[in-house]
């Protein structure tokens, strides 16, 4: 272990030997966590940093069962509910390790996976199940974990009590081999361990109702009743991940969901890759695991572009920023295919299915599909090769329940005529965005979600690339703040690492 998470360990203690009961239970209360008994706190090694108010997670390495990494967890009371605040240590390499290893028995045979080191403790307190915390939750299963997990004849995923944690638990049966995975679906009668542990529910009868995470060819409504219901009861959450900088958008599409494939086109020169840059930086900071596929710029510049956005504000006339931000954009799950230039279909889905395997990919941009015309010779029309293009990429989201923004030049770019969906397509087949010629705005002309299609302006800033108000409103309350300040003197305002992630 590193020595800045060794000397975070050692000035760490037990909450029974740091706090007297009243202050131990004044604690618990913080962190939402009375139920929990100090003897199952200590049993998983847990301990209280009390200079930073943060409960301390161990983390230990599947490979000897050595301790490995950190994390620190500082509890917000929002109303009734409690809202967490996380940091690892160190900030990579623990992401390799597991909270809970050393109670895993040679002789056990199956294990409960959870999203959050708290839902292992009140699992484990209530049932007495071996349980291990997954050390990024529902955003990805690290593949180095893969090898240590194959011993386990039956593996049950309670990752969390939204959709979201739902489709990721679905996806990493995938990886388990769905044959001897069990699901539990989140619903009213079936929320996190934790709060279920608080509302006194029965967490053994809750595991026994796990779903088997393989599924037939065929199924029947019966089989499908409670997944419908749970569509019904939480629409929000299926209409997708809201957008943080676009909330026009949202209106239009309601949320970015993982299955669909959207068709973004424009004039050249209109800002595609820049908007779709900003877009997709947008889900990326609300844990959307990201693939990027450009092909007609290169990564180093796309980067730049990307991390200016993150930032809001121009890096180059302020370097000595530059590792900040440059830290902060590197822990967003955000990953470059190295492809340039014209390449064949074939070899791309391979990429990008090898990325939905290792990292759980559940958004993949590709910009743009005509650099994968060229290697098709399927039919001297080219709008069928082009159909037949998107045809695949639509079965590859499909199949992977995952995202692709696919960017395609229009068949005519005329600056006196709107674009239509015919401008892309012979004939109209899927959602599309675009930006018209002239005074910039996005049309979304096809929304096969709900229906809804319109118009929004959109207006560019320069020194952030940004086509959202966010970096505008950001300089704007940078400059106020200057204006109040004492002193000219400021650091940096936060950016949006920190908002979108709420």
């Amino acid at each position: 272990m590193r020595e800045d998470a060794r000397r975070i360990w050692e000035r760490a203690l037990p909450l029974g030997e740091l706090l007297d009961e009243e202050e131990t239970q004044t604690t618990k209360a913080a962190f939402g966590i009375v139920p929990l008994a100090d003897s199952t706190l200590k049993r998983f090694g847990v301990r209280y940093l009390r200079a930073a108010k943060a409960l301390v997670f161990p983390w230990f390495a599947p490979r000897d069962a050595a301790l490995r990494g950190l994390k620190l967890l500082v509890a917000e009371q929002q109303g009734d509910a409690v809202s967490y605040t996380e940091e690892t240590f160190p900030r990579f390499d623990a992401y390799r390790n597991l909270f809970g290893l050393p109670l895993i028995g040679r002789r056990d045979t199956e294990v409960v996976l959870t999203g959050r080191e708290l839902d292992a403790l009140a699992l484990h307190q209530a049932t007495g199940v071996p349980c291990l915390a997954l050390p990024r939750g529902a955003t990805i299963l690290p593949p180095a974990l893969l090898p240590y997990l194959e011993q386990f004849r039956r593996v049950t995923l309670w990752l969390g009590d939204d959709l979201r944690s739902w489709e990721a638990a679905k996806l990493f049966a995938r990886k388990l081999n769905p044959k001897r995975c069990s699901l539990v679906q989140p619903g009213d009668l079936q929320p996190r361990p934790l709060e279920a542990l608080n509302r006194g529910l029965n967490l053994t009868k809750i595991l026994r109702a796990a779903l088997p995470a393989g599924h037939k060819a065929i199924v029947s409504f019966r089989q499908l009743r409670e997944e419908v219901f749970g569509e019904l009861a939480n629409s929000e959450q299926v209409a997708g991940v809201k957008w943080a900088r676009f909330p026009e958008l949202n209106k239009l599409l309601k949320g970015h969901r993982r299955g669909e494939l959207t068709v973004f086109t424009g004039p050249t020169g209109s800002g595609k890759t820049t908007f779709i840059s900003e877009y997709a930086l947008d889900l990326c900071t609300q844990g959307v695991c990201t693939l990027w596929g450009s092909f007609e710029i290169n990564n180093i510049r796309l980067a730049k572009i990307m991390l200016t956005q993150f930032a809001t504000r121009r890096l180059e006339d302020q370097l000595e920023l530059y590792d900040e931000w440059a830290d902060r954009f590197e822990d967003l799950p955000l990953y470059f295919m190295t492809f340039h230039g014209q390449q064949n279909i074939k070899t791309v889905l391979d990429t990008m299915q090898h990325a939905v395997y290792m990292y759980d990919i559940t958004h993949v941009v590709v910009d743009n599909l005509q650099f994968m015309m060229g290697h098709e010779q399927l039919s001297a029309d080219r709008l069928a090769a082009q159909d037949f293009i998107i045809g695949a990429f639509r079965k590859f989201a499909t199949d992977n329940t995952c995202h692709i923004t696919l960017v395609i030049h229009p068949r005519k770019e005329d600056d006196e005529k709107e674009l239509q969906t015919a401008s892309i397509f012979g004939s109209a087949k899927d959602r599309k965005l675009t930006t018209g010629p002239g005074k910039r705005y996005l049309q979304v002309s096809k929304n096969r979600f709900d229906g809804d299609v319109g118009v929004f302006p959109l207006e560019f800033s320069k020194a952030s690339l940004t086509f959202s108000s966010y970096g505008k409103s950001k300089a704007k309350l940078k400059k106020v703040k200057e204006e109040k300040a004492p002193s000219p003197k400021k650091g940096p305002n936060g950016g949006v690492g920190g908002s979108s992630k709420s």
